[in-house]
């Protein structure tokens, strides 16, 4: 696989049929060595799209001499000939030459970026720049055909001469994968296999398999003993102004309020109180809890966890403020990132899998695509890895899971396993890091999951009301239901061929019995969603593609509808067959196990069996407990989208989680710190006291502290509310977002581009979207839209590259989206972040408190849209060099007296109101210092 010619081709788009080709690169390879190359831009039609010009640098004037495709395109396939083409994501170039030529390429196709992702799977992404950046390949200019060509060229020698350094059982392995998967690389590593073998006669195929890396350290004893105060003078040996982070690292800046929060987070643990802290952006508050934490855990031989919501926090935790810390001189400590069950590889289970003599193409797929990483990790964890939604049943087959664990039995438990490697280290580390999921899973199951700990700090505390509501709530559907029948099938079809030493005819009569039960179960599952759907989309008012519907009991004196009755039975029927589907695998598991003693491999199997009926029970249960157990305290509803393969899905949640939080979580005698950048309403704790149940405690329990950010928000930000954008309602549909467009235009072209559009919803996004983008095309500013061009990652990092961009992105925007510096200078927010009042959680919650006499858009939506308000206009200052606009195109905030709870809520003491047209004026003058 030495000889190839590397392909790359720049288009104007994605379509080969409509689309044009606007540069050809092409490298020959011959055993090894490079020979030749062709290079040529080519005309295009007509002028080329912004984003191309963005990602290209090429430019309309570029192209004035270059020749037409059918000019050079005999001497593009004459260059060719009959050489295999190599190239990152190969088949879209082979398309595009194949239309270009009118006739099919015969040419053998090598994708280095199918390569890659099994060779190098825990790269942080596999984009052909990036990968060659890793591996120290040399690319002058990304998205230029000759250079990305070349780059591919390089990158599949080096991916060469890494294969050649695997082991023998590991290539030999991969190859039989790429064999199952139908794989173009399988004849290549076929024969690097045999060539190794013969190089090495006398070494075996092993079939080793990987594990977690033993560590020979002790698990701490952590006695009862009386608890030492932490000392705030200590803590400003790391954080204050002559102390060592100071030392340490030359652009560490003291910050008052940094350590305003360290003196309140020392007093919370000190005195056992809670304390809710809002650090404004800039404050330093990880650290600031982080330090008193370590202090505490050291001295006190008491654990503390730390919960994050996000994954971008985690990772900042993890891979930057721990190991930070962790370098200081005398500041010795232990940490643990501790994830569920079911994000780690079982070795047992994976083996199991792997000793399987056929798998399908997909599975192979996604079996050589972990297979090298099981070489590498040390964790196990599959977040270093990029599973794709449809990889998910595959994982499932492989990943830990309590109900499946041999414990003691299993060869890897005592050294080798993932996650009782993960449990070690959590069970011996000061400081342990979670997300709120696994806090909430371990409140959920009575503190069973995580190992115990003391003082609780809940970092991102805002989200905290949302995520209890989903976690200690239910939630089943069509894909969970089919996917259980579906592994179901693939657990009992392993059985077909297997012989048991006695009463053979009733174990054949079990294995059929079960076949045809399994088939019944899944016609049952069919037809009770697609009768759901029905159901739902004939009875709900959708919203953009997607139904939601409340259902509760008969005769409820709110009028919600109940399950029909034909729907009923049919929920019956799905119920009857998968527990007799789950009673007969016990039978099969139990027959299996009863021969355990003659076979390796039957005690895992049986067991295997076991826990996944274990697993389909508690789907049974569920969907019986959602469809007919229905109490006053819990919301009942069924969404998806319309069509009759479409996702379903049936949820209960509580209507109030504060009482549940205060009674599974907060009743502990221990401190807890709940910190946040938007937590404060008006200047108020009232209302995330309430979410969250901590008014069932004492007010001297409670510290309060609002800290406002270090940055100058007078000098860096200007705010704008714009008077004359009316509501949909009142002017029309159609004419709203024709008016919200220009706004939006005229506003991002004073900022030069360099502007979030924040959007409630997805359709107003589309039709502004579907309005702007010629316009922006002819104004040379690239457009972005969430969902319409690419994922949000890549889009934030589009966004960030160029200057004259403009994203448009909707709630996941709001966010955790960090975008310093001159990139971002402007953030307009189309609507205040009211959430849809008919969704069922909310419609219940209104209910709820209006029958106490209260007003729910007061009390409850009001709070709830300023702090989502609050998060969106934290998108514009991440540094205290930015300077920017925010801009509000909803004329309620100045017209409504509920406005004034927003403006308070935010640090500027003040703002401009007026026309859309004004605002234009003042965005460029703030910007540029020019008037119109």
């Amino acid at each position: 696989m030495l000889t190839f010619v590397a392909l790359d081709l720049e288009t104007t788009g994605l379509n080969c049929w409509s689309d044009d080709i606007i540069e050809i690169g092409l490298v020959k390879v011959i055993d090894g060595q490079e020979v030749d190359r062709f290079q040529s831009l080519v005309r295009p039609k007509g002028s080329l799209p912004v984003r191309i010009k963005r990602l290209t640098g090429l430019r309309d004037e570029d192209f004035s001499e270059a020749p037409a495709l059918n000019e050079i395109l005999s001497g593009v396939l004459y260059f060719i000939a009959d050489l295999p083409l190599v190239g990152h994501n190969i088949k879209f170039d082979r398309d595009f030459l194949a239309a270009a030529a009118r006739r099919p390429l015969a040419n053998d196709l090598y994708d280095t970026l199918e390569l890659a992702k099994y060779l190098l799977p825990s790269a942080g992404n596999h984009r052909l720049g990036e990968l060659c950046k890793e591996l120290n390949i040399a690319m002058d200019h990304r998205h230029r055909a000759l250079d990305d060509a070349l780059g591919a060229a390089r990158l599949l020698l080096a991916l060469l001469e890494r294969l050649e350094k695997f082991e023998a059982d590991l290539v030999w392995q991969l190859s039989q994968l790429l064999k199952q998967a139908g794989s173009a690389w399988y004849p290549v590593l076929e024969a690097l296999s045999g060539r190794i073998i013969k190089q090495f006669p006398d070494r075996k195929i092993t079939h080793r398999v990987p594990g977690a890396r033993v560590e020979e350290v002790p698990v701490k004893d952590r006695p009862q003993q009386e608890k030492k105060p932490v000392s705030f003078e200590e803590c400003m040996t790391v954080l204050g102004p002559d102390g060592a982070l100071a030392a340490t690292l030359p652009r560490f800046h003291y910050r008052p309020q940094q350590c305003d929060m360290v003196d309140h987070v020392v007093k919370g643990l000190n005195e056992n109180k809670f304390v809710l802290v809002e650090a404004g952006t800039g404050t330093g508050k990880s650290l600031a809890y982080l330090v008193p934490a370590i202090r505490w855990a050291r001295q006190n031989g008491e654990r503390v966890l730390i919960t994050t919501h996000t994954i971008t926090l985690q990772e900042q935790l993890w891979n930057k403020d721990l190991p930070l810390l962790a370098n200081l001189p005398d500041f010795e400590f232990t940490a643990a990132l501790m994830k569920g069950r079911n994000n780690y590889l079982c070795l047992r289970r994976w083996s199991a899998l792997m000793s399987e003599a056929y798998h399908q193409p997909e599975e192979a797929q996604f079996l050589a695509k972990i297979l090298v990483w099981l070489y590498e990790t040390t964790t196990g964890d599959k977040s270093e890895l990029a599973i794709s939604y449809q990889e998910l049943e595959y994982w499932t087959a492989v990943c830990c899971e309590s109900d499946g664990c041999l414990g003691n039995r299993c060869r890897y438990f005592k050294e080798q396993c993932f996650f009782m490697a993960a449990r070690r280290r959590a069970d011996r580390a000061d400081i342990m890091v979670v997300n709120h999921s696994l806090l909430l899973s371990d409140v959920n199951a009575d503190n069973r999951v995580l190992p115990g700990y003391g003082p609780l700090i809940i970092d991102e505390a805002h989200h905290l009301e949302d995520c209890a509501t989903e976690h200690l709530g239910r939630t089943t559907g069509r894909t969970e239901v089919i996917r259980w029948i579906s592994v179901a099938g693939k657990q009992l079809g392993k059985l077909d061929s297997f012989t048991v030493a006695y009463d053979h005819n009733g174990w054949q009569n079990l294995i059929s019995q079960s076949a045809e039960t399994r088939q019944r179960c899944r016609e049952a599952a069919v037809t009770f969603f697609e009768m759901l759907s029905r159901w739902m989309e004939n009875s709900a008012g959708g919203g953009e593609g997607r139904y939601t519907l409340r259902f509760g009991a008969a005769g409820n004196s709110e009028g919600i509808p109940c399950l029909p009755a034909p729907l009923d039975s049919e929920l019956d029927n799905l119920l009857v067959n998968l527990r007799s589907l789950c009673q007969l695998m016990v039978k099969v598991g139990d027959r299996l196990a009863e021969g355990a003693a003659f076979a390796e491999d039957v005690p895992g199997l049986a067991r295997d069996l076991m826990a996944w009926a274990s697993v389909g029970e508690d789907l049974a249960h569920n969907l019986e407990w959602i469809c007919r157990h229905h109490e006053e305290d819990n919301v009942y509803w069924v969404e998806g989208g319309g069509g009759e393969h479409s996702e379903v899905v049936l949820r209960a949640a509580p209507i109030d989680v504060g009482p549940l939080l205060q009674a599974k979580l907060f009743s502990e005698p221990r401190p807890v710190i709940l910190t946040s950048a938007t937590m404060t309403v008006d200047g108020s704790f009232k209302h995330f006291i309430k979410s969250i149940g901590l008014d069932a405690i004492p007010t001297d329990r409670i510290i309060e502290k609002q800290l406002d950010s270090p940055f100058n928000y007078a000098e860096q930000a200007l705010l704008c509310a714009a008077r004359d954008i009316a509501q949909p309602a009142q002017m029309g549909d159609s004419p709203y977002h024709d008016e919200l467009a220009r706004a939006i235009y005229s506003i991002s072209l004073a900022a030069e581009g360099r502007t979030l559009v924040l959007f409630t919803s997805h359709r107003s996004l589309r039709e502004v979207y579907h309005r702007l983008k010629d316009h922006y095309e002819r104004a040379d500013i690239c457009l972005l839209g969430h969902e319409l061009d690419g994922s949000r990652r890549r889009l934030v990092e589009q966004f960030m590259e160029g200057k004259r961009t403009v994203l448009f992105g909707a709630a996941s925007f709001w966010e955790g989206v960090d975008i310093p510096g001159e990139a971002l200078s402007c953030v307009i927010i189309v609507k205040l972040p009211f959430a849809p009042p008919n969704h069922p959680v909310l419609e219940a919650r209104l209910q709820k408190i209006a029958r106490q006499g209260r007003n729910g858009f007061q009390d409850y939506q009001i709070p709830q849209a300023v702090i989502k308000f609050k998060q969106g206009f934290g998108r514009l200052i991440r540094d205290a060099r930015d300077k920017g606009v925010v801009v509000i195109l909803d004329g309620r905030l100045v017209e409504k007296k509920y406005g004034a709870k927003f403006f308070n809520s935010l640090p500027l003491g003040e703002h401009f109101r007026g026309s859309w047209q004004q605002i234009v004026t003042k965005v460029k003058f703030w910007l540029t210092g020019k008037e119109e």
